[in-house]
């Protein structure tokens, strides 16, 4: 019986890391294209590149979240998995104490309970 609960939980575990929403993000100098502004709650892979010429990085904040990636150098990528509540967060660079932030590479965006809202096109 014990095994039985021991399997359904890891199973629990994984399906919930299998069902995490990919969201890619590219980081260039003093910006953050991000296809999407809003999300829907839950379990979401940040799936970020950096495409710029100087180390960046990407942080979540808002709704008691607070976490970044490690600093990505040029043309290198990272993940980030959080879990996300509806609400609203700053996704930003935390380099430079700050000074990306302030650059221009910052975006909010909003967390919603329910469906997903659907990815932007280009030029939108």
């Amino acid at each position: 019986m014990t095994r039985l609960f021991i399997a359904a939980g890891l199973a629990a575990v994984f399906s919930t890391a299998a069902a995490a929403q990919a969201v890619p993000v590219t980081l260039t100098e003093w910006k953050i294209a991000i296809n999407r502004d809003t999300l829907p709650a839950g379990s979401v892979t940040f799936r970020v590149k950096n495409d710029g010429t100087m180390p960046h990085a990407f942080h979540v904040e808002g709704g008691g979240l607070d976490k970044e990636t490690r600093q990505i150098g040029p043309h290198e990528s990272a993940s980030l998995t959080v879990t996300l509540k509806p609400g609203t967060y700053d996704v930003y660079c935390p380099l430079s104490e700050l000074s990306h932030k302030q650059a221009g590479m910052l975006k909010k965006i909003t967390v919603v309970a329910g469906a997903p809202a659907a990815p932007k096109k280009p030029g939108q």
